[in-house]
């Protein structure tokens, strides 16, 4: 193999990192926008993972959790009215 031709496979092999970089990237943003939740929860974990702002992590992790709970009732009441 030439010199030219292990720098073009080489080439081509960055070049196959960088697209399932960037179809892992948008796989990841569009679970995101599919779930406004798990952004939160997300969110959460990864301040929860910095021991300095842990109390901001759980706290996050209770608004989100409530939201949830304020959204599931409402979604059963609706349920029970129609």
């Amino acid at each position: 193999m030439t010199e030219l031709e292990e720098l073009r496979q080489r080439r081509d092999l960055v070049v196959l990192a960088a697209r399932l970089q960037r179809a892992t990237l948008i796989r990841r943003v569009e679970r995101l926008r599919a779930n406004p939740a798990r952004r939160m929860f997300g969110f959460a974990a990864a301040a929860a993972r910095r021991p300095a702002v842990i109390t901001f992590g759980t706290a996050a992790a209770r608004f989100a959790l409530r939201l949830w709970r304020r959204r599931s009732e409402r979604k059963r009441l609706q349920l029970k009215l129609h």
